[in-house]
């Protein structure tokens, strides 16, 4: 049964080739563009700003959490040195002193990362937004169907032939000035 079912399977396909090549003669050429998202980023003025202030937001709770691995290095010292000398339910508290602060440390670390990667995202998501549409007008303007992204970092593009760089237009389209090229450095200096 498989074996006819294979079979029918495979005329059919052979059957509809014909039909799928003259469709696709007949379609207009699919037009491509491509555009280096890294390279539009690293001259975005809003993006720097972006990043600087979720890089501000990280190194806050970096800072934080420092202090609280700070306390609780203390308080394992302060065990180390004096639990000899404490009673029974001295050393008890101190002891859950010890874990509570551990497990204070643990939570804060996971809110902590959730809290940068919303606040980065909060951020970040009204560029990308804005480029979207950039690319999206530049594209509609000059007849592409479809426009990939280029860059290196990232992997929807395995194999690109020749195609338009949009990168200029739309660098244009959302008003972004070329970035000042610096001067050649002398040797010696």
């Amino acid at each position: 049964m498989k074996k006819y079912l294979l079979i029918a399977v495979a005329a059919l396909l052979l059957v509809s080739v014909p039909k799928t090549s003259n469709a696709q003669t007949k379609a207009s050429p699919t037009t491509v563009a491509h555009i280096n998202l890294d390279s539009l980023l690293d001259i975005m003025p809003a993006f720097k700003k972006a990043s600087d202030s979720a890089q501000l937001f990280y190194g806050q709770l970096e800072q934080m959490m420092y202090q609280m691995n700070l306390e609780l290095q203390r308080k394992g010292n302060e065990y180390d040195s004096l639990n000899k000398s404490w009673s029974p339910p001295i050393k008890a508290i101190k002891e859950k002193e010890i874990t509570d602060l551990q497990q204070r440390i643990q939570d804060f670390q996971q809110t902590a990362q959730d809290s940068y990667t919303q606040r980065r995202t909060e951020l970040l998501v009204p560029i990308f937004e804005t480029i979207q549409k950039a690319v999206k007008d530049v594209a509609l303007a000059k007849g592409y169907k479809y426009v990939l992204d280029s860059s290196k970092s990232a992997t929807v593009v395995l194999y690109a032939a020749d195609s338009d760089d949009i990168f200029t237009d739309v660098r244009i389209k959302l008003g972004i000035p070329l970035p000042a090229t610096p001067a050649p450095k002398t040797p010696g200096h």
